[in-house]
C-alpha cells in the first residue's frame, strides 16, 4: 500500500516538472518572438531612416515637407501670385488675418476745399455717405506633388521643383486682377472697371501717333478738375501699350516717355481688358485700396493615395471710396 502511494507522488511530481517545463518554454518562446519584432522594428525603422526619411513621405504620418521646403514653395507662390497690376495701381493693406471675414466700405462725402482764406472757414466737413460691408472672397487654386518627385529631390540632393506651385499661385494672381478690374456681378464684388460714378470716355482714337497723349490728357484734366492732384496711373489693353511705343512726329522722342511726365503712377498692361479699352485713375489710399486678409499662401491638404496635394490661396477685397477718381475707357 505504502509503495503504490509512493509511485503516486512520484508520477504527480513528474507531471508538475512537466507542466513547468512547458511553461517555461512557452514564456521564453513569447520572450523570444516578442525580441524579434522589436528587432525587426528597429532594423525597419533604421532602414526608413536610412533611405531619407521615407516613412514620413510616404505615410505622412505628420508635416511631409522640411522648413527649407517650405520656405522655397511659399516664396515661389508669393513672388508670382503678388506680382498683380492690381497691386502696381492700388495700395494693398494688410494681411489682416483669416479671421477677417468681412470688410466695411464707405462712400466719402464732402471732398472740397477746407479754407477759403488764411482765417475764414470755408467748405464742407469729409464724413461717410454710405457704409456697406462685403465678403471677403478666397481666390484658391490646387495643385499635387507626386511623393516620387519628393524623394528624388532629396535622395539627389536637388532643389525642390516649384514650377506647379508657380502655376497655382499666375492662375491665383489673373483672378485677383479681373476681380479687381471687372469684380463679380452675381456675387455683388464691383471692380474698378464696372464701380458705379465713375468717369467714362467713349469714342476715343488710338491710330494716329499723338492720339494716345491727348487722349490721356483729356482724363488727367478731368480728375484734376475735381480735385484729386494724383499720382495718376493707367492700365490699358496690350493693343494700346503697344501703339505708345511710336516716335512722335518732328521729334525722337517716343510717346510713351511723354506720357510718363502725365502718368507717373505708371502705364501697365493687363490682356484681360478688351481691345482699346482701360482706365486712368488717381492713385491713393484715400480713393481706392485692396483689403488683404490673406497673403499669397500654401496649404497642404492631407495625403491623397501617396501623393501630396496643396492648394496656393489668397484672400482680397477691393474698397473704393471715391469713383469718380476713376476714368474709363
Amino acid at each position: 500500500m505504502l509503495e503504490r502511494i509512493r509511485s503516486f507522488r512520484q508520477l504527480d511530481y513528474q507531471t508538475d516538472s512537466a507542466l513547468d517545463a512547458q511553461d517555461d518554454i512557452r514564456m521564453t518562446s513569447q520572450r523570444l518572438r516578442y525580441r524579434s519584432r522589436r528587432v525587426w522594428r528597429l532594423i525597419a525603422f533604421l532602414d526608413l531612416r536610412y533611405n531619407c526619411d521615407a516613412m514620413s513621405t510616404i505615410t505622412h504620418f505628420s508635416d511631409p515637407l522640411s522648413q527649407s521646403e517650405w520656405q522655397s514653395l511659399l516664396k515661389t507662390a508669393r513672388d508670382v501670385g503678388n506680382a498683380t497690376v492690381s497691386r502696381r495701381i492700388l495700395t494693398a493693406t494688410g494681411p489682416l488675418g483669416p479671421g477677417i471675414q468681412t470688410v466695411p466700405t464707405e462712400t466719402l462725402v464732402g471732398i472740397t476745399e477746407g479754407y477759403k482764406r488764411n482765417l475764414e472757414p470755408g467748405g464742407q466737413i469729409i464724413k461717410t455717405g454710405d457704409r456697406k460691408s462685403g465678403i471677403v472672397p478666397l481666390i484658391f487654386k490646387d495643385f499635387v506633388m507626386h511623393w516620387r518627385d519628393l524623394e528624388e529631390s532629396r535622395v539627389m540632393n536637388q532643389a525642390l521643383s516649384t514650377a506647379k506651385a508657380a502655376a497655382a499661385a499666375a492662375f491665383c494672381a489673373r483672378s485677383e486682377d479681373k476681380l479687381i478690374l471687372f469684380g463679380h456681378e452675381p456675387l455683388g464684388y464691383i471692380g474698378l472697371m464696372t464701380v458705379h460714378g465713375r468717369n467714362i470716355f467713349t469714342g476715343l482714337q488710338w491710330s494716329s501717333p499723338g492720339n494716345a497723349f491727348d487722349n490721356f490728357s483729356r482724363m488727367i484734366e478731368l480728375l484734376s478738375s475735381k480735385g484729386y492732384s494724383g499720382p495718376f496711373a493707367a492700365v490699358v489693353h496690350p493693343y494700346i501699350y503697344a501703339s505708345l511705343h511710336r516716335v512722335l512726329k518732328g521729334s525722337a522722342i517716343l510717346e510713351m516717355d511723354h506720357l510718363r511726365s502725365l502718368l507717373r503712377g505708371g502705364i501697365f498692361r493687363s490682356p484681360l481688358l478688351a481691345p482699346r479699352s482701360g482706365l486712368v485713375l488717381s492713385a491713393g489710399k484715400q480713393n481706392a485700396e485692396i483689403i488683404v486678409s490673406v497673403d499669397t499662401s500654401v496649404a497642404f491638404l492631407g495625403a491623397k493615395r501617396m501623393n501630396l496635394p496643396f492648394r496656393v490661396l489668397k484672400g482680397i477685397f477691393l474698397r473704393i471710396m471715391k469713383s469718380d477718381s476713376i476714368c474709363t475707357f
